[in-house]
């Protein structure tokens, strides 16, 4: 009988603890280079991603298809690499803010301030390069509960617990699992900056969604982050990640939202908005393709019911 550790896995145990000890430019050229062996093995998801993203752009080339899921895929290793690089660099060599002038007046002048965006790019990386400028950060995750409730391999559950470790020592805010006492958040953002990524809503019945119009269709979103901020008088600043190659990001942040100017739906449309554009500008970007399906509105009516 062949023996195996179930918590191995070659790419966290071996491999990127291994590039962190280099210089950023050659360790995430070679998480890039991997890339193509892990995906690889992926067949079924890769399947399933190009799919989405023909249905979204259906005058897409297999080329041009084939680039994208590139970026996907080099995406997954880079950001996974960020781990390891948390501590191991000075930010300033993989990360650059523009715009975030808005978001440090809003806190010198007292203000909360709920930074938010739709899972696109390596986004948490903008947490320790705000951290910078003595700015910390914390969040609401779903993960970073005791047991592994979501079925995940071993080894991806452990570095999943590692990753959380990792980002909230970097980010120096509290990270408050989902479905807990909101009143600690609340308390939160009087500190800290807190980011709440809009997400993919719950597949049981799940009050609060809107609808939003979305790459030729529609979907649901949960507007919790609407109502957080209306609730504790924050703004929301919208922000996304832009690729420079290389390994380094720019964490690009758009103009704050005041929730008393919009109602649940037409804010959560503006940020649908906003992510849809970056989407269409570097496809291969957006972590969600494999969700899409629970995104898209008229696959969530029976549940509304």
């Amino acid at each position: 009988m062949r023996w195996r550790n179930e918590d191995f896995a070659v790419r966290y145990n071996l491999l990127f603890p291994l590039y962190a000890h280099l210089p950023p430019r050659l360790g995430y050229a070679l998480a890039a280079h991997q890339a193509g062996f892990f995906r690889q093995q992926r067949t079924q998801e890769e399947a399933m991603i190009r799919s989405q993203m023909q249905g979204a752009f259906p005058d897409a080339s297999a080329a041009q298809l084939d680039g994208w899921l590139n970026d996907y895929y080099r995406m997954v290793e880079q950001e996974a690499l960020d781990t390891w690089y948390l501590q191991h660099q000075p930010i300033n060599r993989i990360v650059e803010l523009q715009g975030f002038e808005a978001i440090a007046q809003a806190r010198r002048e007292g203000k909360r301030v709920l930074l938010t965006g739709g899972h696109f790019g390596r986004f948490w990386m903008a947490g320790p390069a705000m951290r910078a400028l003595g700015h910390t950060t914390g969040t609401i995750t779903r993960d970073g509960g005791d047991e592994n409730v979501h079925g995940l391999h071993p080894a991806e559950y452990r570095y999943r617990l590692f990753k959380l470790q990792r980002l909230q020592q970097a980010l120096g805010g509290p990270f408050l699992v989902e479905g807990g006492d909101l009143r600690a958040l609340y308390k939160a953002l009087d500190d800290h900056l807190i980011a709440l990524i809009f997400d993919v809503p719950y597949t049981e019945a799940h009050k609060g969604r809107v609808t939003a119009n979305f790459i030729n269709g529609t979907i649901d979103l949960p507007a919790g982050i609407y109502r957080i901020a209306k609730k504790t008088k924050a703004v929301i600043a919208p922000f996304f990640m832009r690729d420079r190659e290389n390994g380094r990001v720019r964490a690009e942040f758009s103009a704050l939202l005041d929730p008393d100017d919009f109602d649940e739906t037409a804010l959560m449309a503006a940020l649908a908005s906003q992510l849809e554009q970056r989407i269409r500008e570097s496809p291969g970007h957006w972590w969600l393709w494999p969700a899409l399906p629970l995104l898209r509105s008229n696959n969530n009516n029976e549940s509304d019911r």
